[in-house]
């Protein structure tokens, strides 16, 4: 099992909060402790690519920028050439 970066968690949770999402949900959908997804979510949300409203999280402005960024980077990195 390849074992995933920062990078790679905090564009899944980005990803998966363009929704409203409470933190049992990303905990679930992103396959993280307890622990690990509270550690993650005051991350991002302190650096301004998260926002929480009462339970729920929601990704802002700057958080759809990253996951733009990260999807470019992606792509360059393993997209196959033609």
């Amino acid at each position: 099992m390849v074992k995933r970066t920062l990078y790679e968690i905090a564009w899944e949770i980005l990803t998966y909060c363009r929704e409203p999402r409470r933190l049992t949900h990303i905990m679930l959908h992103c396959n993280l402790s307890t622990k690990a997804a509270k550690r993650y979510l005051d991350l991002l949300t302190s650096k301004g690519l998260l926002e929480k409203r009462s339970e729920y999280y929601l990704t802002t402005r700057k958080g759809l920028e990253y996951i733009m960024l990260f999807n470019r980077l992606y792509k360059a990195l393993f997209e196959q050439p033609s």
